[in-house]
């Protein structure tokens, strides 16, 4: 179709640039130039309509999307893994036993099996679905992350790509399909189209993390948020069976959903068992760099397998955690910060004293592995400890007392900075949104008054004391979380993209101000030197001819058209206006050809154009940057003089708190590395 289309617009540009100026004078156009520029831009629009079919193709091509997202997956799942281990790649060879689920199991399910082994118990399942259970601490999200990474290690090019998501960020009011798709445009930067492409053809292994954190209560019942997953789950189906996913879940709140009726169907579940001290002995042992200095701790689990150690010892996390502690070494000298006999004080009798021992030496110890020339940033360990307990705090706060904002629960364990404002509370956050609106008000005024522009300057102080006055009482969305214009666009991490985003708002409007006031000024001119010349007819007939090439690519998505005849009818429109001399006011312009015109109207549209971008960004700015806005009030209330700190550059400093080990990215919120950590600062 856009093929024949392109063919008769070169018809008739041959033909008007043949008939429209028979008679032009050396100086006016020449017919020559004018068809050869005519052709030129037809053979142009071509090649960019092949560029669209190319990449349209490239969109669809659901094999390749899905080995490109492989890659993607395996550079980003590797670095998580190595933060969960420690910064280490030693594995704990965790035991695990089949539960049986009162019916509709997978078929291949092994009584039992090991960490090690995850992957090749995985696939003799039939449909390829497991559920990943055991205590807080016991290594679920890392033996996810051993499955990911070994599926993708021996994946065949087509394959389906297992795909981390985080649970608690899921709407279960909204599609499953959507919810994935959704992820991998915000997480990878895939293209709307591809994504969904993807997921139908389910090609995306979904591995859905923290089922247990979607409710405060720990015994989630038939109407909490984590039934109505595992109900969207059951429904989730590839051909005639159930597609295969991967789920983890602490026992406790999965037993209780099991209670009341609701589990994942055909799906086996498999329970991680707690460490005993041997295995803890050989972890220890195989970890870390000098066994001797860790003998006496050693020596004690071997003596009492039983006691507050060994049980304060018996998750990989607490593991884990102890050797990062006492494995820390000084930068320059090498020696060791800490002695491991440490954890043979009398004080720590209990388990729990064991883990708070070791999650308060945990923040000094990952900001010292991070002062490294790669990740130097001016953080100190009190520092960093301040402003991640601010964030605890306002988590467990939305826990303990159910808060909403507008009807939809606050996050109880997702970091997302569009959505962070309440942290502040709502006056102080209000009054600075308040402050930023008036100012953006008054100097918008002023840039008006400035440019000096042919236009009243009421218009833009009422719209600005509109602003001021609505924007104080209204509240961001939830689905606001990006800014609108750059949110799609590959800016690096989703926290970079909303920062960058919502700051350059009000650039790009001054450049789309000044981009359309230029086109319609060349337009413009181009009427208005017909029209001088008393050539109606030929004004009509260029601008008949700009408008079924814009229609023709305004209708490529599926509505060629009706855009083309939307742009017939805008062409004749210009044709009519330029011939009545009405809007543009030609009657009044001194002209005498078609280059006259066009570069008074050129001259002319430059001082509106930048007027408007300068006015009109500031105003669309505080218009449309709505979580951009309320972020800069959160950064102005948690200041020290309101008892909060968070870094002026939070999305720099939750970034290297990701990478020191102490946070984890979970698509496009934060969340702390393990949930005790968070517990523990939002309570010392």
């Amino acid at each position: 179709m856009f093929g024949v289309v392109t063919v008769l617009l070169l018809g008739v540009a041959v033909v008007v640039a043949l008939r429209l100026f028979p008679g032009a004078g050396r100086g006016d156009v020449d017919p020559a130039g004018l068809t050869v520029g005519l052709v030129s831009l037809v053979a142009a629009l071509w090649s960019g309509w092949m560029a669209v079919q190319a990449l349209r193709w490239q969109e669809t091509d659901i094999a390749g999307n899905a080995d490109r997202l492989a890659v993607e997956v395996v550079d980003a799942e590797r670095a998580a893994w190595r933060q969960l281990l420690g910064a280490h790649d030693r594995t704990i060879n965790v035991p695990f036993v089949q539960c049986p689920t009162p019916a509709h199991e997978a078929a291949g399910a092994a009584p039992h099996g090991m960490f090690r082994d995850i992957a090749d118990y995985y696939q003799r399942l039939r449909p390829g679905r497991l559920v990943i259970t055991g205590a807080p601490g016991a290594g679920k999200t890392a033996l996810a992350l051993q499955l990911m990474l070994l599926l993708l290690q021996h994946r065949s090019p087509g394959e389906a790509v297992p795909v981390r998501l985080p649970l608690p960020s899921y709407d279960s009011n909204h599609p499953l399909e959507e919810w994935i798709a959704r992820h991998l445009v915000t997480a990878y930067g895939m293209s709307r189209k591809a994504a969904h492409a993807l997921v139908k053809d389910r090609r995306v292994l979904p591995v859905l993390d923290g089922l247990d954190e979607m409710d405060t209560d720990p015994q989630p019942g038939y109407d909490s948020r984590a039934a109505h997953v595992l109900r969207a789950l059951n429904a989730y189906q590839q051909g005639v069976a159930k597609a295969q996913l991967v789920l983890t879940c602490r026992s406790g709140p999965y037993a209780a959903l099991q209670a009341v009726g609701e589990w994942v169907h055909d799906a086996a579940r498999i329970e991680l068992s707690p460490l005993d001290a041997a295995t803890a002995w050989d972890f220890l042992t195989e970890r870390v760099d000098g066994p001797d200095r860790w003998q006496n701790v050693l020596d004690a689990l071997a003596a009492a397998p039983d006691g507050p150690l060994a049980a304060g010892l018996s998750t990989p996390w607490r593991l884990t955690l102890a050797a990062t502690v006492y494995e820390q070494r000084a930068p320059h000298t090498g020696a060791y910060l800490r002695h491991s006999d440490a954890l043979l004080a009398q004080s720590l009798s209990t388990p729990d004293a064991v883990g708070e021992h070791l999650l308060d030496l945990f923040i000094p110890a990952a900001t010292a592995l991070a002062t490294a020339p790669r990740h130097r940033a001016p953080y100190s360990p009190d520092r960093v400890r301040t402003g991640l307990t601010v964030l605890a705090r306002y988590l467990d706060h939305n826990a303990t007392t159910n808060r909403t904002i507008g009807g939809e629960a606050l996050p109880s364990s997702d970091i997302v900075l569009a959505e962070l404002w309440p942290l502040a509370g709502s006056r102080p956050v209000r009054a600075a949104v308040a402050a930023i609106t008036t100012t953006a008000t008054l100097a918008s005024i002023a840039a008006w008054l400035f440019i000096d522009p042919p236009f009243d300057p009421l218009l833009p102080i009422a719209v600005g004391a509109g602003i001021v006055s609505l924007r104080t009482w209204v509240r961001p969305g939830r689905t606001a979380r990006l800014s609108p214009v750059f949110g799609p666009m590959a800016f690096g991490p989703a926290s970079r993209r909303f920062v960058i985003g919502a700051a350059a708002e009000p650039l790009y409007v001054l450049a789309f101000s000044l981009w359309l006031t230029l086109w319609l000024g060349l337009l413009s001119g181009l009427l208005a030197g017909l029209a001088a010349e008393s050539q109606v007819a030929h004004a009509i007939a260029v601008a008949l001819l700009f408008g079924a090439i814009v229609g023709g690519i305004v209708g490529q998505e599926g509505r060629f058209v009706v855009g083309l005849v939307t742009g017939v009818m805008f062409g004749l429109a210009c044709g009519s206006y330029a011939w009545l001399g009405t809007f543009l006011e030609l009657e009044h312009l001194h002209v005498t050809g078609i280059v006259d015109g066009i570069v008074t109207l050129l001259a002319d549209a430059l001082l509106p154009g930048l007027a408007l971008g300068l006015v009109g960004g500031l105003v669309w700015g505080v218009m449309s940057g709505e979580a951009g806005l309320w972020y800069m009030g959160l950064m102005l209330c948690t200041r020290q003089g309101f008892g909060r700190w968070l870094p002026w550059r939070l999305s720099r400093f939750l970034d290297w708190c990701s990478e020191t080990g102490l946070l984890r990215k979970a698509g496009t919120a934060y969340q702390f590395r393990h949930r005790e950590l968070q517990d523990f600062l939002a309570r010392h």
